[in-house]
């Protein structure tokens, strides 16, 4: 990547599209040939916190939609990219689910997105919060290694030598899904994260 954001590996996370991905209103972020860094790419917020504010940007009002972090991935980490590379990414059909200050999913057309904890872990504890899980499904990449439960060493990522947390795109509360140690969590949206997209290739 330019932009002093290094060198970083991606792999496969899907190459099916099943009969569900024809479904009216359904998610096509785990549908088709999807690509996904392997790693960590960046920190960044998903937005800024004004506790005074009802406004956009608040804890997570406006949910992916209208993150900060949306914009940051398909402007900074997107023009980034290998010329070579972006002449292939698709736009993709995204739905995201919502907290408890909104009332009814995003969906948003993206060059770049960050999964959610459906596409991650599946129908299980923890992402029956997620209020979008019914429009998408399970990755193929995390299908196949099994993983199911609330802790996973497949889902880990490093940002350099270490494992850190890194963000889902996925509200719930009043904070964002976040991937730690393996394991499900949620942290207010105002911290810096690890950011760790995916991409469909056409």
């Amino acid at each position: 990547l330019g932009n002093s954001l290094g060198t970083h590996t991606l792999r496969i996370a899907n190459t099916t599209t099943p009969s569900e991905c024809s479904t009216e209103g359904f998610s096509q972020t785990a549908c088709g040939f999807v690509l996904e860094f392997a790693d960590i790419v960046a920190k960044h917020k998903i937005n800024s916190y004004d506790s005074s504010s009802t406004a956009m940007g608040n804890g997570n009002i406006g949910g992916w939609e209208y993150s900060e972090m949306r914009t940051y991935v398909n402007t900074d980490i997107y023009n980034a990219l290998p010329m070579e590379l972006k002449s292939g990414i698709m736009d993709t059909t995204v739905v995201s689910g919502y907290g408890n200050n909104d009332s009814s999913n995003f969906v948003t057309t993206d060059k770049l997105y960050l999964l959610s904890s459906m596409e991650l872990w599946g129908n299980n504890s923890y992402s029956q919060y997620d209020s979008a899980r019914s429009l998408s499904r399970q990755l193929d990449y995390y299908s196949s290694h099994g993983v199911s439960n609330s802790y996973s060493s497949v889902v880990e990522k490093l940002y350099g030598n270490s494992s850190e947390w890194w963000w889902l795109r996925t509200a719930t509360s009043g904070s964002f899904y976040t991937v730690d140690q393996g394991s499900p969590f949620y942290v207010p949206a105002q911290y810096s994260g690890g950011v760790s997209p995916a991409f469909r290739i056409g």
